[in-house]
């Protein structure tokens, strides 16, 4: 793969995602200790660091004493794993914000990982691309974010029809728009550059939307448009599937 005509862009996401984490206090949790080992050395220029584990148990009595903002993991650690980890953790601290690094991003395990109310899902895979970064920024702005092969697996995961439906009220176009972007991992500033429309219109559109399909977040609205068929089949499946 070559990333050389994107280096620009993916230099702006670093810089934008890492002002989060100047201003968190951030546990990290990896069963591969080279990539902790380096999330170690990150955030040397970064804030503070309370936690690096290979283990739940280790993370969690961390966080027993420790406050922290910011839970960075992957779903697979040495003991335990990922998605339990940011169950027990948001239990412990409700106010932490929570990104996980799928590597094995199945429709079963995407699906445990929103239960779980994780703010951000990314392919493990995706992370030298510079979906950490991106996935950090609209965590600040948006609150939440799926990643594209994230919202690619589900919509190719033929996810099951709730059996107890509940009426849903028509979009405008401009809301269809708005879900359609957020059903392809896109960001609010994403959405408002290929509408060009503000920032705060996205977010009024989401807010509308996530009312009319009787979401609790927009991670919740794009389940529902899956499962319900609101948006259309992309032609090529995502390689995660």
């Amino acid at each position: 793969m070559d990333l050389s005509s994107r280096i620009p862009s993916l230099q702006q996401q670093s810089r934008q995602g890492y002002n989060l984490l100047k201003s968190s206090r951030t546990a990290i949790a990896a069963s591969d200790q080279l990539l902790l080992t380096s999330w170690t050395i990150l955030f040397e220029r970064q804030g503070p660091l309370v936690a690096a584990c290979t283990s739940e148990d280790d993370c969690l009595d961390n966080l027993k004493s420790q406050t922290a903002t910011l839970l960075l993991c992957t779903d697979t650690l040495e003991s335990g794993n990922g998605i339990s980890l940011v169950r027990r953790a948001l239990a412990l601290q409700p106010q932490l914000r929570t990104l996980i690094l799928l590597q094995r991003p199945i429709a079963r395990t995407i699906l445990e990982a929103i239960d779980a109310s994780c703010h951000g899902i990314c392919a493990f895979q995706s992370a030298g691309s510079g979906a950490v970064a991106a996935a950090l920024t609209a965590m600040e702005s948006d609150g939440q974010y799926l990643d594209p092969v994230i919202s690619g697996v589900l919509h190719h995961s033929r996810l099951c029809s709730n059996d107890q439906h509940l009426p849903l009220q028509d979009l405008t176009m401009r809301e269809d728009d708005v879900l359609r972007g957020l059903c392809r991992g896109m960001t609010n500033q994403e959405i408002a550059d290929a509408m060009v429309v503000s920032v705060e219109t996205v977010k009024s559109h989401v807010r509308s939307l996530l009312r009319k399909l009787a979401a609790k977040d927009r991670t919740a609205a794009v389940v529902t448009a899956f499962r319900e068929g609101l948006v259309p089949m992309p032609t090529r499946p995502p390689r995660w599937t």
